[in-house]
């Protein structure tokens, strides 16, 4: 099924991404349609993955009989995370992308699988454990023009559950893909659970106009995740919205923190020559890391530089990142010369970044968890989030100050933290809460997280 690197890359017509090394690819099968964003062509995807499912019904029933038949064994298990945007750069990508070879080295049988972007004209392999399945269908992502919504080939899917049988396969993203694999995986006889990474019913909100396209979205998620218990919240602020608007019942949620590679950040780094760092003494540099679009409330960051820098000239605002909104920015901040923008970066690059900002600015409602305000914290960088989202959790936890819950959208009260910012740069305060933070984001390394995962894993079983 799999054979070693040819084409090298998947035939992919993207640049290639750093950190990831094709390793093998799958042998060539019909490439399916790539549609353009739509909701009703949501259906079309929705039409392939049944067609899939029923194809290889036989198939999956031969499985089920194989599968009854396997002896298990607790201290012995195997979990498939499967994820539908693996073959991007993103949040959940990186952070699955940092867990599984973890996982891996501590001896653990642990599998990542996903679906391929439509630019590959294979499904691959890559690093020797990211399994990205070729596609039968796709659709670039309502509001999304660097993601896609993925329908993949079932049949491969089901090679590797019969040549590498798994006890658990955990879903961590509702689209077609997750889908496919979890109705799979169920009638084969496999647990199926479910991850609440991303909150969908707002984006949804934020990037759908349609009424009845956004109450069509909620109801698919109350499907899946009450399909797919039980479900991982990685803060209480998402567990109660699990229950709320999702429906699970409490008892059918649990609540696991996540955590980072901390060995990558740290606050010696300050002072590192990174990017343009010409800066006046005591100067107050702001960063901003992660996804460049609206629903991480990039246009209210804006808003908010600008009324900030009315009274406060000698400051800076560094933006890391992409996305389809980064156009749009940088020609809103064009007569701002101290507003920068470093592009995508990772590794020591992006450690130095983190380290060399005085406060991280971090207004998104949308995030789960943030590991970027853990990246920060390990930076000894003290972050500013909003009292919505997983993100305030990483702050309300700290023993020591480490960082500002502030209102939603409150303009005057951000921008009167920012100010106080300003002030207590030089202070012996400032250089406790820098300490204070390296100390605190201890309590979210992959050691504690994937333990206590594992564990639960074992629970379920």
């Amino acid at each position: 099924m799999i054979f070693p690197r040819k084409p090298p890359n998947g035939g992919d017509t993207r640049l290639p991404i750093e950190g990831r090394r094709v390793t093998s690819v799958f042998k060539p099968m019909k490439q399916g349609p790539h549609y353009k964003p739509g909701n009703v062509r949501t259906t079309l995807l929705v039409i392939r993955m049944f067609l899939q499912l029923v194809i290889n019904l036989p198939e999956i029933l031969k499985l089920r009989k194989i599968y009854a038949k396997r002896e298990k064994n607790k201290e012995d298990i195997s979990i498939i995370f499967y994820s539908d945007n693996l073959d991007e750069v993103n949040g959940i990508a990186n952070s699955l992308r940092s867990v599984v070879p973890y996982l891996k080295s501590k001896g653990k049988k642990a599998q990542l699988w996903g679906s391929a972007f439509h630019t590959r004209t294979n499904g691959v392999v890559e690093d020797s454990y990211v399994v990205l399945f070729p596609r039968a269908a796709s659709m670039e992502q309502l509001g999304y023009a660097d993601s896609e919504l993925a329908t993949p080939y079932l049949a491969p899917i089901l090679k590797m559950l019969k040549r590498y049988p798994a006890d658990l396969i955990e879903l961590e993203t509702p689209s077609p893909g997750a889908w496919l694999a979890g109705m799979a995986g169920k009638i084969i006889g496999i647990k199926v659970i479910s991850h609440y990474r991303t909150d969908v019913p707002n984006y949804t909100r934020s990037l759908v106009k349609e009424a009845w396209m956004r109450r069509y979205v909620l109801w698919l998620m109350r499907v899946f995740y009450q399909n797919s218990t039980p479900v991982i919240s990685p803060c209480e602020a998402y567990r109660k919205i699990l229950e709320t608007e999702i429906k699970i019942k409490p008892q059918l949620t649990r609540v696991l923190p996540r955590g980072i590679p901390l060995e990558n950040f740290s606050p010696m780094l300050r002072n590192a020559s990174v990017g343009t760092q010409n800066l006046v003494p005591l100067q107050a540099r702001f960063l901003y890391v992660g996804r460049i679009s609206v629903e991480k409330d990039i246009p209210f960051l804006e808003t908010l530089w600008k009324e900030f820098c009315k009274e406060n000239q000698n400051a800076e605002l560094t933006f890391v990142g992409g996305g389809w909104y980064l156009d749009s920015l940088k020609e809103n901040m064009k007569e701002y010369p101290n507003v920068h923008f470093a592009g995508v970066k990772a590794g020591k690059e992006l450690a130095e970044l983190y380290a060399n900002a005085d406060f991280f600015l971090f207004p998104s409602a949308t995030d789960t968890f943030g590991n970027v305000i853990v990246e920060s914290l390990a930076s000894g960088t003290p972050a500013l989030v909003t009292d919505k989202g997983g993100p305030q959790d990483i702050i309300n936890n700290a023993k020591e100050k480490c960082g500002w819950v502030l209102p939603f959208k409150d303009l005057e009260a951000w921008k009167a933290q920012m100010q106080k910012c300003k002030e207590i740069l030089s202070t012996p305060e400032y250089e406790q809460m820098r300490s204070s933070c390296a100390e605190h984001s201890k309590n979210y390394t992959l050691e504690k997280m994937t333990n206590a995962q594992w564990e639960f894993f074992k629970e379920m079983l």
